[in-house]
């Protein structure tokens, strides 16, 4: 059973939705042009008219959006210090970083040791370098850092995302990249407070019949 409608000057979604039929099937019905038994239904050309509108509002919107993306990327500008140096702040866990870049030979400092000998572990070492290798400048900055609290983990974490960070604020034009590849997303996972009643988070204590 149709609902009848009092006109067809009702936006189109509503008109849609009102006379009890889906998108899909309204599709078929104008490809057969063959409108003549649905109640409530305007004349084919004014539903293909109110479908054109919708459509090109729908396309102004995207229009509009885009535009706005471009404005605030343009908005965005190159940020250093009074030494010439990108500034950004990473936090992973209990870690927190504090991160300076500026172009050189590669150097990378952690808490004034080389980061090679801070993190003796290769998977730790290559995830910091990750954020260069994605926007292909390895080699082209010097990193200085300093970091404290947390695991040798969360250190690693809150590294990545403070260089991550200094490399957009020196060049705008590299967040697409880091944004794709989520180094500018920082991990919020901490781990799962012990519960009351349980022997860990979610570990329950041996049960015993007896």
């Amino acid at each position: 059973m149709f609902l009848l409608l009092a006109g067809p000057s009702r936006a189109f979604g509503d008109l849609i939705a009102a006379s009890g039929i889906t998108d899909a099937m309204l599709e078929s019905l104008i490809a057969l042009k063959d409108l003549e038994g649905v109640e409530g239904l305007p004349p084919l050309s004014e539903i293909e008219e109110m479908r054109y509108e919708k459509n090109t509002r729908k396309s102004t919107r995207a229009e509009i959006e885009r535009q706005k993306q471009e404005e605030v990327a343009k908005a965005r500008v190159r940020q250093v210090d009074e030494k010439g140096r990108a500034y950004g702040t990473g936090r992973r866990k209990c870690s927190i970083a504090r991160v300076w870049i500026q172009p050189g030979d590669g150097k990378f400092i952690v808490n004034d040791k080389e980061f090679d000998v801070y993190f003796p572990m290769l998977d730790h070492r290559a995830a910091l370098l990750r954020p260069f290798s994605e926007t292909k400048t390895l080699g082209l900055w010097d990193v200085d850092c300093t970091v404290k609290g947390g695991g040798v983990s969360g250190q690693v974490g809150a590294i990545r995302l403070g260089i991550s960070r200094a490399l957009q604020n020196w060049e705008p034009d590299l967040r697409p990249a880091l944004r794709s590849a989520g180094f500018l997303t920082r991990d919020s996972r901490v781990v799962e407070r012990k519960k009351p009643g349980k022997a860990k988070a979610r570990k329950s204590f041996q049960w015993v019949k007896r």
